[in-house]
């Protein structure tokens, strides 16, 4: 999970200092975050965020990267509410994580303090690394038979990408005709991560049957809308193990892309302070501009949009 929490703490620049915003949660006045109806409290999220940015010099290295204390804040709210909905998903498929096993990752991880200095680890190193072991169990369970198939079409800017994302949402021949009238796209597109290991990391793996998403490809490379026409997890398995392919690492974060069925049936709300929720990259965005959008496709047959 380091290159993931990395890339969000260096992708953005934000003006102005996490810890001296002001603001009510979205629906609960001491709300950080609200996950189905569990509430992720202020006075659990800002100690944690505190924790992060008073450890030695990562605020300063943050910074040399471009990044502020907001993306902190946002990285640490993130996890918090990534870490209920991987408690969600290990109740759900009795995904058992032991104190033993936590202690040996730790331990494998170079210790506490090594663990902390590479990532947010927000609520410390144990926290931090039981989620890192649910997320890749999660990932070795379902990544082997997994067949996502898909429409895809690049836009140059998100009003594009949001723009078609509708039509394609809305059905019927306008949709088909928005489709091919992208400037790139492609039909029936077909993700099979045990064919292709490294499929595991695009975001396209945990959208949902009957859903369209547009969100955007980063570094300021436009946007990409998919539309989800199936998504099985009994396809044949092919190859070896996904799991003995793959690093550690991209099995924690395609773990945590997998995830996002649990996050649209559970429902997720952030406090304004700490931007809007991503509902395809899981993560807080700084903004509704820089977030992606998920939209249900009409006419999809009961039992195919989960």
């Amino acid at each position: 999970m380091r290159t993931r929490t990395g890339r969000l703490l260096a992708a953005v620049t934000v003006a102005g200092a996490l810890l001296a915003g002001c603001g009510t949660g979205p629906n609960r006045v001491d709300a950080a975050a609200i996950v189905g109806q569990d509430t992720i409290p202020l006075s659990e999220a800002q100690p944690a965020i505190t924790a992060v940015l008073t450890r030695p010099g990562l605020v300063d290295g943050l910074r040399a990267r471009g990044g502020s204390s907001a993306d902190v804040g946002r990285a640490v709210v993130s996890q918090l509410v990534v870490r209920d909905l991987l408690a969600r998903a290990a109740a759900e498929q009795n995904i058992v994580v032991g104190d033993d096993q936590v202690d040996a990752a730790v331990a494998q991880a170079g210790g506490p303090q090594a663990v902390e200095s590479t990532s947010v680890a927000a609520g410390g190193a144990r926290a931090a690394i039981r989620d890192r072991l649910i997320a890749t169990q999660l990932a070795a369970r379902e990544l082997d038979r997994l067949s996502v198939t898909a429409d895809v079409a690049v836009a140059r800017s998100r009003d594009e990408a949001v723009t078609l994302a509708r039509s394609l949402a809305a059905g019927g021949a306008a949709a088909e005709k928005a489709l091919s009238g992208a400037s790139t796209a492609q039909k029936d597109l077909n993700i099979r991560p045990a064919e292709t290991p490294q499929a595991a990391l695009t975001p396209l793996i945990g959208v949902p049957a009957g859903q369209v998403a547009a969100f955007p490809l980063g570094s300021g490379q436009g946007w990409v809308v998919v539309r989800v026409t199936k998504r099985q997890l009994d396809a044949k398995p092919a190859g070896p193990a996904v799991g003995s392919r793959l690093d550690p690492q991209t099995l924690g974060e395609a773990g945590i892309l997998l995830l996002t069925p649990t996050a649209l049936r559970t429902g997720v709300q952030l406090n304004p302070r700490y931007g809007v929720w991503d509902p395809v990259s899981l993560t807080a965005a700084p903004d509704a501009e820089q977030a992606a959008q998920i939209f249900p496709a009409a006419g999809v047959p009961a039992g195919q949009a989960g």
